[in-house]
């Protein structure tokens, strides 16, 4: 006898599917996932744009020091009389410095230009502002620059304090203005801290001075230049501010 296979439907409560229970589990699980990825999304992107800032900072920074190197180190020394007295063409305090110096032949026209940095307060931020003007002779402090000539060069919710370094017969001495007209400094540095925290911003800005003597007599019967090229104006290890004369090494 041929043997029949009868199929049996399976009972109701065996069918295949979710309940009302399990659905609303995994909604539940999906929602706490979706949340932890969110969080962990918007840590991300806060980090990232911190980041972003911070590279921001270092670069702007990392520029401001290139330039005032490049312009330091191009300082010259350029002596004039100012009240019957000789002194270098040079001034500087906490917020404030100018000079004169050469800039590399492009992209300005070549000659020396008259430098002037300064902090200019805009509320709780400060930015430090780098101008500049053609020099002439005859100039004895800065003329002023045009829009086009000023640059911001560091700004935010920062200070800034310019340092001056001067040789004595103890070492290095650091002053807050530079008080020997018959000298120029030794080093310049520039300290940026934190307006709120006073802390740190970078390390300090130092830069050395490259030039040991006069470069050049911009002026024709300028009493204070010599051929010398090692002659120098100075006071005695920047003892008495008010003494100066010309020493004129062999």
């Amino acid at each position: 006898m041929m043997e029949r296979r009868l199929s049996v439907p399976a009972p109701a409560g065996g069918q295949s599917g979710f309940t009302l229970i399990e659905l609303l589990v995994s909604i539940t699980v999906l929602a706490v996932i979706l949340g932890l990825l969110g969080g962990g999304l918007r840590v991300l992107a806060r980090n990232a744009d911190h980041n972003i800032d911070r590279l921001q900072t270092t670069d702007m920074l990392a520029r401001a020091f290139d330039i005032l190197k490049r312009d330091v180190t191009g300082l010259q020394r350029l002596p004039i009389v100012s009240a019957r007295k000789p002194r270098y063409l040079f001034t500087g305090n906490p917020q404030h410095m100018s000079f004169v110096t050469i800039e590399p032949p492009y992209p300005t026209p070549e000659g020396p230009y008259f430098i002037d940095y300064a902090v200019a307060r805009k509320g709780a931020a400060a930015e430090l502002v780098r101008a500049r003007a053609p020099f002439a002779i005859g100039m004895t402090s800065f003329p002023g620059a045009t829009p086009a000539n000023r640059v911001s060069l560091i700004d935010g919710l920062v200070d800034y304090r310019f340092r001056y370094a001067s040789k004595t017969d103890k070492g290095i001495v650091w002053h807050d203005s530079w008080p020997y007209p018959t000298r120029l400094p030794r080093m310049i540095r520039l300290d940026i801290t934190n307006a709120q925290t006073r802390q740190p911003v970078s390390p300090p800005f130092v830069v050395a001075l490259r030039a040991e003597a006069e470069l050049d007599c911009l002026q024709e019967g300028q009493g204070l230049c010599s051929a010398n090229p090692k002659s120098e104006l100075l006071a005695k290890f920047d003892a008495d501010p008010n003494a100066y004369r010309m020493k004129a090494e062999p």
